[in-house]
């Protein structure tokens, strides 16, 4: 069980072991990612942003866009009463596929969500499958970041720091697990600290159930 574990853990950080020695990073984690996308509807976004992963930033003055083709719409954002959180609100015009991206304010550091087709209003609303809630999950809460998957491609570029997880599989309940609590591994000198993201149930179910896939997942 501890080998288990300790592999686990070894897959899932060593990409912010590396991206630790890089000093001016940080990583955008989406509070409530959306499911769907309305056009002419306000979409509003809560999320935190966190130096190395771990020491959230206050007074910042992140910034939120949506682009399509060459259209770029810009939204808008604010502090909440947390440290290192913020709000965000941005509408899309029309019905095309739109990439939603949180710069941070804090360097070149920024969030993305994966790409996404906004419905018209008054169009019935679907449920995903956990495979695919998972992989909105792997963008918006920021596991990109630090880890490679190939069905998670933003902006044509992989995440270079971390293992590739694309064809990883891990015992599910040791994955979820570490995802609920990732404190059960001590810090040490070879292992940098994956940050407790708060995700709940239904994310981590999401999240091991996309990166326990057994089907070959491709982006959009």
């Amino acid at each position: 069980m501890k080998r288990l574990l300790l592999s686990l853990c070894c897959y899932l950080v060593a990409g912010a072991t590396v991206g630790a020695t890089w000093g001016g990073w940080a990583l955008v984690t989406v509070d409530n990612p959306p499911e769907r996308l309305v056009a002419g509807q306000p979409l509003e976004l809560t999320f935190m942003v966190r130096q190395h992963g771990l020491t959230p930033i206050a007074k910042l003055r992140p910034r939120i866009e949506a682009r399509a083709g060459g259209r770029l719409v810009e939204g808008t954002t604010w502090a909440t009463s947390r440290d290192g959180s913020y709000g965000a609100r941005i509408t899309v015009p029309d019905t095309r596929e739109w990439q939603i991206t949180i710069h941070a304010g804090f360097g070149r550091s920024k969030g993305q969500l994966l790409p996404m087709r906004a419905e018209g209003q008054g169009a019935a609303s679907l449920a995903l499958a956990p495979v695919e809630r998972g992989r909105l999950l792997f963008a918006a809460k920021g596991c990109v970041t630090c880890h490679v998957h190939r069905a998670v491609d933003l902006e044509g570029e992989l995440a270079r720091q971390g293992p590739d997880l694309t064809e990883r599989r891990f015992p599910a309940e040791y994955l979820a697990s570490f995802l609920a609590n990732p404190a059960i591994k001590k810090p040490t000198r070879e292992y940098f600290p994956m940050p407790n993201l708060a995700l709940n149930t239904r994310e981590i179910s999401a999240l091991v159930a996309f990166v326990n896939a057994e089907r070959r997942l491709t982006s959009r």
